[in-house]
């Protein structure tokens, strides 16, 4: 990096030097959640005057770098997270999708297709919320591979495959939702492998995108030391830190604020700036009081644990004081 820092110093002082910063957290929301780090980039630099399209061939080839990395740190770290039986058929049908999108269906303003995924994956969240809530259970640690499931996942993937080629992100978080909503699958291990997934496909994306479009060198150049940071060492320790239940909460939240920023900032959409205002304000309060709810449930939890370990330890004196 600091070799071919020359050839960067210019832009990199002058306009990006904010990008690192913006690389580690992007990357350690990438490397713990099924949310790729488009997530991240994606609002903040159309934000600032970044064009969409840039900005989705930034996400595919910063992300084929970091979550490249995070992959091989979460294998390092436990393999047995990765259902590697559903990766080959996610990544056929991904392909399809990203070579349709990024070469026979281009568009040149994503914009409004990020509102409608970002729409789409708020949706989804109330299904993480009530499950919380509920205390579902996912108890799948593998898939049974069905003609049924072949499909499923099949076409799930090529809709994914069709977001990364136009946004540069979206298969990951299709996944995991298809994972755990359909499959009952382990949210830890259906995180985990969404990561590798979304890696393979940003790489692919990247080729794709050096053939046939461009490649943004600078704002790549200008992110890798956070990435680096973020996707090698950070992300793997805040996740073990925080646990899956909180990084699932860490999930929706970037979801939900994705969502928010995206219908403020957006201008795709033909509505006044006090529906908009109006619009956003409620969807907060809603948003506060699922989270007022989550914590009273978790607060009742723990409460319940308590009392439940006060009982056995009382036991526990009696037993030994007869």
């Amino acid at each position: 990096w600091l070799i071919a820092l020359p050839f960067f110093y210019e832009v990199f002082f002058s306009k990006l030097f904010y990008m690192p910063f913006v690389g580690a957290v992007a990357a350690v929301v990438a490397n713990i959640t099924p949310a790729a780090a488009g997530i991240i980039y994606f609002p903040i630099l159309t934000h600032l005057s970044v064009a969409p399209i840039t900005v989705s061939q930034f996400n595919l080839v910063i992300q084929a770098y970091g979550m490249g990395l995070g992959t091989f740190r979460w294998f390092i770290f436990n393999r047995k997270l990765f259902i590697f039986s559903v990766l080959p058929i996610s990544i056929i049908g991904g392909l399809i999708g990203e070579i349709s999108s990024m070469i026979f269906f281009p568009i040149s303003n994503p914009e409004l297709l990020t509102l409608i995924f970002n729409f789409i994956s708020f949706i989804f969240t109330q299904f993480i919320f009530i499950s919380i809530i509920r205390n579902t259970q996912y108890p799948n640690r593998h898939i049974e591979m069905t003609t049924l499931s072949y499909l499923t996942i099949l076409f799930f993937s090529i809709i994914g495959g069709l977001l990364c080629g136009w946004i540069g992100f979206g298969i990951d978080t299709i996944f995991y939702f298809v994972m755990t909503i359909i499959f009952k699958v382990n949210p830890a291990i259906a995180i985990v492998t969404s990561i590798s997934l979304m890696a393979v496909m940003s790489f692919s994306g990247t080729i794709l995108n050096f053939l046939f479009h461009d490649v943004p060198i600078e704002l790549f150049y200008s992110a890798l030391p956070g990435v680096t940071v973020g996707g090698l060492f950070l992300a793997a320790y805040i996740a073990v830190k925080m646990g899956s239940r909180n990084i699932l909460l860490l999930f929706t939240f970037f979801l939900s604020i994705d969502f928010f920023l995206a219908l403020w900032t957006q201008q795709t959409l033909p509505m006044s700036e006090t529906v908009r205002k109006i619009i956003i304000y409620a969807l907060v309060f809603y948003m506060l009081l699922v989270h007022i709810k989550i914590f009273r449930n978790q607060s009742k939890n723990i409460n319940a644990s308590t009392g439940e370990f006060e009982h056995k330890d009382k036991d526990e004196q009696n037993h030994i004081k007869a």
